[in-house]
């Protein structure tokens, strides 16, 4: 089992119960119905980080590309025929925010793994409350790589692993200017870092 350096959080897998205890505070329209939430469960798995009683304080679900659930298949939609093969999807977290960052280092390590050499994809959904939320993503090693509805009702912010990429020198896009980012995405772009700037978040996009 992966050791953080505080041993006051620890990360494990979570029972179904644990989870939607966590994911029925939320907003999430990713993880509505509850129904829906079952069946990600059923063929995927919970990861959360917990405190020092073994209280689950936030978490996110693993799931293979193939399930047949509405978030991997949406995700298998827009990657086309690139998302046929192996690899797994990091849904949404939930719980507390200010421990995304362990959440996602205790996330990734299993998800590499079960990956095999097919890719770790990552959703977090598009709400202003999320923008504060990007550059823990970013600085885990992902890159962003689309804004886009992940089913009916969820723009998300879409990241994937890409070990080894070459980066040219950056391009630095303000958060706020949806239009250029979206453009500069949509044309294979990818955000590798982000900065706070007195105007707000900027986001560093390299070529792929």
């Amino acid at each position: 089992m992966l050791q953080l350096c505080e041993p006051a959080v620890q990360p494990r897998r979570l029972s179904a119960e644990e989870f939607c205890l966590l994911a029925r505070r939320e907003a999430s329209s990713l993880y509505r119905p509850r129904s829906e939430v079952l069946r990600m469960l059923t063929v995927g798995q919970a990861v959360g980080v917990c405190g020092p009683r073994g209280e689950p304080l936030a978490a996110m679900i693993e799931l293979p590309l193939t399930a047949d659930v509405e978030a991997a298949s949406a995700l298998r939609q827009f990657l086309g025929r690139h998302g046929l093969g192996r690899g797994v999807m990091l849904a949404p977290p939930v719980g507390d925010r200010s421990l995304l960052p362990r959440l996602l280092e205790a996330a990734l390590v299993p998800a590499c793994r079960h990956a095999g050499a097919g890719p770790v994809w990552a959703a977090l959904e598009s709400t202003p409350e999320a923008e504060e939320l990007l550059p823990a993503y970013l600085e885990a090693g992902l890159v962003l790589r689309a804004l886009r509805p992940l089913n009916g009702l969820a723009p998300c912010w879409l990241f994937s692993r890409v070990p080894g990429q070459r980066r040219a020198d950056p391009v630095w896009v303000p958060l706020a200017d949806r239009a250029r980012l979206a453009s500069l995405l949509s044309r294979g772009w990818t955000a590798v870092g982000s900065e706070a700037t007195d105007s707000g978040t900027a986001l560093a996009l390299c070529p792929v």
